[in-house]
């Protein structure tokens, strides 16, 4: 539900410097993509996989490393799944291979059925509090996503509220219709669990998760990294966001992984 530009500057300034080329995107319904009208075209993480592949395509990148967050992971799997030929390699942060219990509480669902755990309560109650009584102005509106972008950090290190709430008004520019991207969430719905898909991918891989991630809980790291051949398993100190907050430790990481590839 995020625009490119929660990749921040100086974590992708930092690849640049390294001799790498960056590319960050809108996906679509978010940013300055396109709009979909999604009850006449509805869409999964499929489509948002064949983006993926057109952004690839378009910009003439020979095997790529992709780094993935949270949903952007799942896109990622299916990456290395559908079109093992045009990765070189990917890195899985805060991420799963099971969205189902996320998706299943996060509508007041249970989640015993489920191998691996649902976010924690406090992810929850943030996500309660909003639908109860949904913001109606936009400093409402950006107290409200503050306020989540606040919940998903945890850890020991405080929330970075300046850098994130700098990030959701520009990201208020940029998209007119900001309910769109809430189609990301339909689309993750729509879509089948990757707890066997993932044992397919041959590509080099990176899982980074964090220990005190409230919405995918480290099980969910442990998971992937189990079941995903050769995958190289980084847990820090962290939540489930890390964006201006661990972009060091992050980037360090994925800059000694890609060399090692």
């Amino acid at each position: 539900m995020n625009q490119g530009i929660f990749w921040p500057d100086e974590f992708c300034e930092g690849l640049v410097a390294a001799g790498f080329y960056v590319v960050r995107y809108d996906h679509r319904d978010t940013g300055k993509s396109s709009r979909i009208d999604f009850q006449t075209n509805p869409y999964d993480l499929h489509s948002l996989t064949d983006d993926a592949v057109d952004v690839i395509r378009s910009y003439g990148l020979g095997r790529p490393t992709v780094i993935g967050l949270s949903m952007g992971g799942y896109i990622a799997q299916l990456l290395a799944t559908s079109y093992p030929d045009v990765l070189g390699g990917m890195v899985l942060i805060s991420s799963t291979a099971d969205h189902r219990p996320y998706m299943a509480a996060t509508m007041g669902k249970s989640t015993a059925g489920f191998s691996l755990p649902g976010p924690e309560q406090s992810y929850l109650d943030c996500v309660m509090a909003a639908s109860v009584n949904p913001p109606q102005t936009l400093s409402s509106i950006l107290q409200s996503m503050s306020e989540g972008w606040r919940v998903t950090y945890g850890g020991p290190r405080p929330y970075p509220k300046v850098q994130v709430e700098r990030a959701l008004h520009l990201a208020l520019q940029r998209a007119p219709d900001i309910a769109a991207a809430f189609h990301h969430g339909l689309a993750v719905a729509a879509s089948p669990d990757r707890l066997q898909l993932i044992t397919r991918i041959a590509v080099p891989t990176l899982v980074v998760h964090g220990r005190y991630d409230p919405l995918l809980p480290l099980a969910h790291g442990q998971y992937l990294a189990s079941n995903i051949k050769n995958a190289q398993f980084e847990v820090l100190e962290m939540g489930h966001s890390f964006m201006w907050s661990w972009d060091s430790e992050i980037l360090m990481r994925v800059l000694k992984f890609m060399r090692s590839k």
